[in-house]
This record gives structure tokens, C-alpha cells and sequence, in this order.
């Protein structure tokens, strides 16, 4: 998302993502400004031990 979306970011980040890449001026919008875009990710393997050594894996899937 582009880093002006500090919002959904800070949602983002709530639920475990991290920024991982910025890439400059890559995003142009309707009347042609460019904006940075933020990459973040997610280490799934570690939510799913977090989940499991808290006794809820599977949980979400019922």
C-alpha cells in the first residue's frame, strides 16, 4: 500500500505484518502524482507456533 495509508498500516502491523521494501515513486495515482509503496509481510510459520503453543490452532477454522 502507499505510505500515506498510515491507517491501514498501523492495522496491518497489529496483526503481525512488518514492513519489508519501500519502493520510491512507484504508484501514480488519478491526476498523475507518484507515491512510495510499502511492502510488509507476514511470518505465518510463527503465528501458527504462537497459535498452537496457546492451544488455538484450528480454532479459526470451525
Amino acid at each position: 500500500m502507499t505510505t500515506n495509508q498510515t491507517g491501514a498500516i498501523a492495522v496491518f502491523e497489529d496483526l503481525g505484518f512488518h514492513p519489508e521494501a519501500l519502493l520510491r515513486q512507484h504508484v501514480a495515482d488519478r491526476d498523475g502524482v507518484t507515491h512510495d509503496l510499502v511492502l510488509l509481510s507476514h511470518d505465518v510459520a510463527a503465528v501458527a507456533a504462537r497459535h498452537a503453543a496457546f492451544g488455538v490452532d484450528g480454532a479459526a477454522q470451525a
